[in-house]
């Protein structure tokens, strides 16, 4: 249909009242829970129309909102910039703004064929995006003699395959397009993008915030490790209960891969520790002063209970305070090194990490000698001899559990000991049930494997791990209680 260019104004302009009244109306009824209210046969329907319905309803306004950007018209109560405009007067992002602006101008230049589609609903929004930009990327470095006829042919091709694949498959044909057409382009983008790779570290909160670009293959490789982490796992039901798939599920069954894709984010991130992990206790990655990387954290034992310690970052100057709740949960299961530190007035008192606190607050000998000289260090290693044999000689790392110690608890305890968990003793931390600052001893009476999510509840949630039986050695000997109500504040 051909109307006069004016009764098309006038009606698109009448039109656009209709649907902000009905947009308004159904967004009420929404809310009131009409859609609790239909019966389920027909809400698929309802939600496939309400997703279609908005497409070209999008484009029309990426369109209006282009025209306004390449215009000089002035804008509404004195604006000067249509960014800051649209951020106050639609709610919009300066991203979404940018979106905007680029998606309607595509449509509204070279590419009227794709817009036609959008409008028409016969292609989505997402498959005219990939369209326009797959077909721009493939021709942006062809001569500008071929550069109009390509755009043309590759935009007819990719609008014809858009009838019957799926967004993903037309972008893979788009990136097809690019190697058909500008094949020398292609391996340069393949370069660019291998030299772009980054990941950035970035505190949020208490946490980490990691973000990056990979290229497909680097991705697909890593994703690859990740998986095969976390479905075996899955597998040898070695998850917490929560992450675990419900009871008697089938693995293949469509709503148990929902539910699992609903806890990747999550296992992915454990994941990628524990692969980290791996490689480090592994020795595969070399060695720094002769020793394996590790994680480092610091503390002092005199403020060890009040202060916590301090982890070192290989990548910050400053280091991470740590709270001694959590200081205690790594103490459990690391190699600790004792440092002797030197005030500014000669020597001062020794730091060991040993359980004889009387011991421990002697001051160390004073010899008329630089800081850390020879005779100061003999003099520092005859007093801790001194202190009496309870002094963990950890800079040998003796205190920590022993290989030979681990496997032993794994073999009385196969599993974590919060009841009902299944992670293994292998992925588990070896727990202090008595902790060491405590006098507790590095014994397998008082050893027990505690996953790392529940070690986080002992440690800083407070639970409890009390004796109720007769014999230490016993795996029932420890059981698990929620914190003490009266001493939470």
């Amino acid at each position: 249909m051909h109307r006069n260019p004016d009764d098309a104004a006038a009606r698109a302009l009448a039109l656009v009242g209709v649907l902000e009244a009905a947009g308004a109306e159904l967004a009420e009824l929404v809310a009131e829970g009409a859609l609790q209210a239909l019966p389920q046969a027909v809400l698929p329907e309802v939600a496939q129309r309400l997703v279609r319905v908005v497409e070209p309803m999008n484009a029309s306004a990426a369109c209006a909102v282009a025209m306004v950007k390449a215009s000089a018209m002035p804008l509404p109560d004195g604006h000067v910039s249509v960014s800051r405009w649209l951020q106050k007067e639609a709610r919009v992002t300066s991203g979404a703004y940018n979106a905007l602006v680029a998606r309607g101008s595509a449509l509204l230049g070279d590419y009227a064929a794709t817009r036609t589609a959008l409008l028409s609903g016969e292609i989505s929004g997402d498959q005219a995006r990939i369209i326009t930009v797959g077909v721009e990327r493939a021709v942006k470095s062809l001569p500008s003699g071929a550069k109009e006829d390509c755009r043309r042919e590759g935009e007819i091709f990719l609008l014809h395959l858009a009838g019957y694949l799926t967004p993903d498959e037309l972008q893979a044909a788009a990136k097809h397009l690019r190697f058909v057409l500008d094949p020398d382009g292609a391996n340069a983008d393949e370069i660019e993008a291998h030299t772009a790779q980054h990941l950035v570290f970035t505190r949020v909160g208490d946490g980490v915030e990691i973000r990056g670009f990979l290229t497909a293959e680097a991705a697909a490789e890593v994703q690859t490790a990740l998986d095969q982490i976390v479905e075996g796992w899955y597998r040898r039901g070695e998850l917490p209960a929560d992450q675990r798939d419900a009871e008697g599920a089938d693995p293949d069954d469509p709503k148990t891969q929902r539910a699992r894709r609903a806890k990747r984010p999550h296992l992915d991130a454990l994941a990628l520790v524990a692969l980290a992990g791996q490689a480090l206790a592994s020795g595969e990655l070399g060695t720094k002063n002769g020793l394996a990387p590790r994680v480092t954290i610091t503390a002092d034992l005199a403020t060890l209970a009040t202060q916590g310690g301090l982890l070192h970052n290989p990548r910050r100057h400053t280091p991470e305070p740590v709270s001694p709740t959590s200081l205690a949960r790594f103490l459990c299961d690391a190699a600790v090194t004792t440092v002797i530190t030197a005030a500014a007035q000669g020597c001062p008192a020794a730091a060991p990490v040993g359980s004889d606190a009387d011991a421990a607050a002697e001051p160390m000998p004073d010899v008329a000698a630089p800081v850390l000289s020879p005779e100061w260090l003999a003099a520092a290693e005859a007093h801790l001899r001194q202190t009496g044999r309870t002094v963990l000689y950890v800079g040998r790392e003796r205190r920590t559990v022993s290989p030979a110690q681990r496997a032993a608890v794994a073999a009385i305890h196969p599993t974590c000991l919060f009841p009902g968990c299944d992670v293994p003793a292998a992925r588990s931390e070896i727990h202090h049930v008595l902790p060491w600052s405590q006098n507790g001893p590095t014994d397998i009476s008082h050893l027990r494997p505690v996953c790392g999510g529940h070690h986080h509840l002992v440690h800083e949630g407070g639970w409890r791990i009390l004796a109720t039986g007769d014999d230490p050695h016993a795996p029932d000997y420890w059981t698990v209680h929620p914190p003490d109500p009266s001493t939470r504040p």
